[in-house]
């Protein structure tokens, strides 16, 4: 995983999204190197809102009001990408988040979510719960058992940090929700989203203890 595969699998999935109409806004990955020679790609977060003991609403409301996303979705749904690679290029963090909207756009305002009802249907069901997700791959932060190098966050539990097989790449990531929270938009547009993405190294870096425990496995 570098950062050239990582901004191109970016830059791949945007499409991706535009072209099967789920983004509704998107900005380009941004890639900048501080003095350290430290790489980061994904929009600078505006906020630190996101790690507090605060209502979701007000996390969401904060990120969408900075614009401290990489894409909005149709939904209204905020998916984040945030890479870190070291000065030789070796990866050293990343957050990949999707924080859907606990309220849905009205039809004024994303009136193509309402007139479609066998593309999101399943969207704007009123018995769904919304709950942020998080993957985040911070090996400094490794406890043996407690904190896995890479895990994956539900909700806004402090404690749950599920062992994840090593860091997710954009488009394993994308997806991942695409595929589990927008199905019938994934269905119709399987081809597109199955398609396979910009190359990109698989990394591992789940331990022997925390693969005996139950955990995600991902793809490239």
């Amino acid at each position: 995983m570098t950062p050239g595969s990582v901004r191109a699998q970016i830059e791949d999935s945007l499409s991706r999204l535009i072209l099967t109409s789920l983004a509704v806004r998107q900005f380009p990955p941004s890639t900048r190197t501080d003095r350290g020679g430290v790489t980061h790609i994904g929009r600078p977060q505006a906020s630190a809102l996101a790690l507090r003991d605060v209502n979701y609403e007000d996390v969401y409301r904060d990120l969408f009001a900075n614009e401290a996303y990489d894409v909005r979705m149709v939904d209204g749904g905020l998916l984040i990408f945030q890479y870190r690679f070291d000065s030789d290029a070796v990866l050293i963090r990343h957050r990949l988040a999707y924080f859907p909207s606990p309220v849905l756009p009205s039809i004024d305002e994303a009136p193509g979510l309402y007139d479609d009802d066998e593309l999101y249907g399943d969207i704007v069901a009123r018995r769904l719960v919304r709950f942020p997700i998080r993957f985040d791959y911070a090996p400094a932060d490794h406890v043996e058992g407690l904190h896995p190098a890479s895990h994956l966050t539900l909700g806004q539990y402090e404690g749950c940090r599920i062992p994840v097989a090593g860091p997710l790449g954009p488009s394993a990531f994308v997806n991942f929700i695409v595929r589990n929270f927008y199905a019938r938009a994934y269905m119709r547009h399987k081809n597109k989203f199955d398609r396979n993405p910009p190359a990109l190294q698989r990394m591992e870096t789940i331990s022997a203890l925390e693969a005996r425990m139950c955990h995600f496995v991902h793809s490239k």
